[in-house]
């Protein structure tokens, strides 16, 4: 099989030929990748959002309603596939899942349970596996791994456990082949960086330290680079942006900031090559801007657009994401 370009590398000269097989064979790029937010704290007072948006992430703009959770939650740990996104239904202690179907606008549907109860949980995908990490009991923090096959609806099954159990939207990422968990809460925030092999069962093993200690983070990943930012360090509230190269083990490298408020409890999207942050907290409000900096080079975020209704705590994918960058098998227009 051709080594075909993939989202952060398009280099080089193609023959028809070769475009004609990358159309047929999936692996062109992905234009018109989708995006989603769903649920969060709006500041309400009541159970939360139950909305689900959705942008199109190579075109700046509002977002827009694409159907709604079965209740208000907020809903971190989202996991994505080409096809599907499955994300938590409640944000008290609780097992159970919902999904939908990113090319279908609707609302969620049931997917399956947790192997523990817990929420503000970590998450991180490729196309076939998604796998939750950590989260709040309610009393304690929890070190569970679990995992499952997003194609079919069911149960999560039991991975592993993390080299230290923390909670606080403790950020994953992850290429096609490895999954890294960045940061999270004691409650204190902390550095540590985890990362398994997606493909097998087991404990993780420690990768670095972040830059800047932080929970309640965005994250987002290229195939090759995992980004976490706009977080709580334990005091503040920190807009840096870092960065670790998936492949290897070592730490955090700062390279960037986001431009608007500094939030924490934003939801990071990308399509493997420009990232999109949405919502969270300021402190004092629930925040509605979408931004956007591209992964390879940092540097500081421009605006996006809005979502239809600020929001922490959010739960966020796309079924473009480093995680499935290579093999893409959604669909593509024939030649």
């Amino acid at each position: 099989m051709a080594n075909y370009p993939q989202l952060d590398d398009q280099v080089g000269v193609w023959k028809l030929k070769d475009v004609n097989d990358a159309l047929m064979g999936g692996y062109w790029r992905v234009h018109g990748s989708r995006g989603l937010c769903a649920g969060g704290n709006d500041g309400s007072g009541s159970d939360g959002q139950t909305a689900i948006d959705f942008v199109t992430l190579t075109t700046a703009g509002n977002a827009t309603d694409f159907g709604d959770c079965t209740n208000g939650a907020e809903r971190t740990g989202a996991i994505s596939s080409n096809i599907r996104f499955i994300c938590d239904t409640t944000s008290s202690p609780y097992v159970a899942t919902e999904y939908v179907t990113i090319q279908t606008q609707g609302n969620a549907a049931d997917f399956g349970d947790h192997t523990a109860t817990r929420y503000f949980t970590g998450s991180a995908s490729n196309s076939v596996r998604g796998l939750k990490f950590g989260g709040e009991t309610g009393p304690s923090d929890s070190n569970v791994i679990d995992f499952c096959t997003i194609a079919s609806t069911g149960n999560f099954i039991d991975f592993g456990n993390l080299t230290q159990s923390r909670r606080s939207h403790n950020a994953g990422a992850g290429s096609p082949t490895r999954a890294v968990v960045m940061g999270g809460q004691t409650p204190s925030s902390v550095n540590t960086i985890d990362f398994v092999e997606i493909a097998t069962t087991g404990n993780a093993v420690d990768f670095g330290d972040l830059d800047t200690a932080m929970g309640a983070a965005a994250q987002t990943s290229s195939s090759t680079r995992a980004v976490l930012c706009s977080g709580y360090d334990g005091s503040n509230r920190v807009g840096n942006v870092q960065f670790i190269t998936i492949a290897s083990q070592g730490n955090a490298i700062d390279y960037g900031d986001m431009d608007a408020i500094t939030t924490n409890g934003a939801g990071g999207a990308s399509n493997s090559v420009k990232a999109v942050i949405s919502g969270g907290y300021t402190g004092s409000s629930y925040h509605n801007v979408i931004e956007q900096f591209n992964i390879p080079t940092g540097g500081t975020a421009t605006d996006f657009g809005n979502l239809t209704v600020g929001r922490g705590n959010v739960g966020t994918g796309s079924n473009a994401h480093g995680g499935l960058n290579e093999g893409y098998q959604g669909s593509v227009g024939r030649p």
